[in-house]
């Protein structure tokens, strides 16, 4: 993969973060705080909600 191309994406994602682009996910935390979210980063990154989101059930 080329780097460069591979930190551009990481930029794009970052600015449509900021700017609360195309996110489709609200996760909430302890007491209350909420973050949007966009699913295929979160699932990308994390095993648990690759689950959640691909067989539809929390794992506890």
């Amino acid at each position: 993969m080329d780097p460069f191309h591979a930190c551009s994406s990481l930029k794009q994602l970052k600015t449509m973060y900021d700017e609360g682009q195309l996110t489709d996910i609200i996760v909430e935390v302890d007491h209350g705080k909420t973050f949007s979210c966009h699913r295929n980063v979160l699932a990308a990154i994390s095993p648990y909600f690759r689950c959640v989101f691909i067989l539809g059930f929390h794992l506890y």
